[in-house]
């Protein structure tokens, strides 16, 4: 092993120039001039070329060299050779280029020609350039998305939006409404204070408007119009941002007064029970009585029977009347009546169906018996409010057979009633 005159590193075999400081092994020392003194005892320092000399080897000295012609150029200088082991000096061949050195063995290795250590800027640099790209792409990435969910912020980490309908009224364990009637309708998770619309199997509802509160939370009374059809209905809902109530809720439309529901005008319901006193006129005749509505499970309404002030009802039973005729004459007369009628929907349809009808009339000549063929009186009125009632009457024409032979005729009823519901 070989050992660098300049700075004394191991250098392996035939080496030319020292791995470690850099500077060729034969040739200047440290510090000192470029070419050596020539073996003539010259004075130390540069040699000068003359460019008139004649070119050839140069005698003397232990490294011969080769002058360079004239005109040529001065850096075209001797090379300086390694001696051979064990035996005498020889010229090393002139090499193109005085700073190349000659290839190197299989195993080594060039170091830089000016080694720069690394330090922390050349280590992060490259770092921060693509932190910088990423920061870039990201900046990117995230405004796409932005701008993306822009329509959906307002539901930002909501779930599902949620209807619940509540009703004072049911069909089974189905709320029920019906014209007239709100049913309570509430929700969440839909986008926050934004309006509301409203499906019914699908069908945007007009003419409803609801808006949520700042936490998406929704609580209306939705009232039900006639353009509602009867049966069972989905109803769904949508807020501003198109957050849609996947899972509708069913619902029940029905006649007013089913379900309990008011009749037209807040009437009672059909299956209510109740009672009018109505008074009735019937051209210059007046009479008052009492209407009793018994209500019965939908969709069968009411049923109506009649009671009088002067005794009379028309319970099936006989019921004896007396009283005195325009001209003095006094009667008795003996009645059997059956009611039938109905009510729904806030209408009141009763009959009066008269089996029996016999006047017994009290004369100077003795008692004169007549006897009605069966007829029928007919009270029809709706509900204007309420708590009040009006209608009409109505009535065939129908007559009197006496045993003294005579008859007579009773015109067709027509005339008026009112009523008024009882507490």
């Amino acid at each position: 092993m070989e050992q660098c005159p300049h700075c004394g590193a191991t250098l392996p075999a035939d080496s030319h120039y020292c791995g470690h400081c850099g500077l060729p092994l034969y040739g200047a020392a440290p510090h000192e001039p470029t070419e050596r003194a020539g073996a003539g005892g010259r004075e130390p320092g540069p040699a000068v070329l003359d460019p008139t000399r004649q070119a050839g080897p140069l005698s003397g000295g232990p490294y011969p060299a080769t002058v360079p012609e004239a005109a040529s150029s001065p850096y075209a200088a001797t090379v300086y050779g390694t001696p051979a082991s064990g035996g005498g000096l020889e010229t090393e061949p002139v090499r193109q280029d005085l700073f190349t050195p000659p290839p190197p063995p299989p195993s080594f290795e060039y170091p830089p020609l000016y080694p720069v250590p690394p330090g922390p800027q050349s280590q992060r640099a490259p770092r921060r350039r693509s932190l910088l790209v990423i920061g870039a792409l990201v900046v990117v990435v995230v405004l796409v998305a932005g701008a993306i969910a822009v329509p959906s912020l307002l539901h930002l980490g909501r779930g599902q939006p949620q209807l619940k309908v509540s009703s004072a009224y049911h069909v089974g364990n189905l709320p029920a409404a019906a014209t007239g009637v709100s049913l309570q309708v509430s929700g969440e998770q839909f986008a926050s204070n934004s309006p509301v619309t409203f499906y019914l199997d699908g069908q945007a509802l007009s003419g409803t408007q609801a808006k949520t509160d700042s936490n998406g939370a929704l609580r209306v009374n939705l009232s039900v119009t006639n353009s509602w059809k009867l049966g069972q209905h989905t109803l769904t809902a949508a807020d501003g941002s198109n957050n849609r109530v996947e899972q509708g809720v069913t619902v029940v439309i029905v006649p007013q007064g089913q379900a309990h529901t008011p009749g037209p005008n807040g009437a009672p319901p059909d299956d209510a029970s109740f009672k009018i006193a109505f008074t009735a006129s019937n051209g210059s005749q007046t009479q008052s009585g009492i209407f009793t509505v018994t209500g019965h499970p939908d969709p069968a309404g009411g049923t109506i029977c009649a009671s009088y002030a002067n005794g009379m009802q028309d319970d099936g039973q006989p019921h004896t009347l007396s009283g005195v005729t325009s001209n003095g004459i006094r009667y008795q007369e003996t009645l059997v009546a059956n009611c039938q009628g109905t009510y729904r929907a806030g209408k009141i349809i009763y009959k009066e169906f008269y089996s029996q009808d016999q006047v017994v009339f009290q004369t100077s000549l003795g008692n004169v018996t007549c006897t009605a063929a069966p007829h029928t009186v007919q009270a029809d009125g709706s509900f204007v409010d309420a708590t009040h009632v009006k209608g009409t009457l109505s009535g065939p024409a129908y007559s009197y057979s006496c045993d003294n032979g005579n008859s007579s005729q009773v015109q067709e009823v027509t005339g008026t009633w009112e009523g008024q519901l009882l507490a």
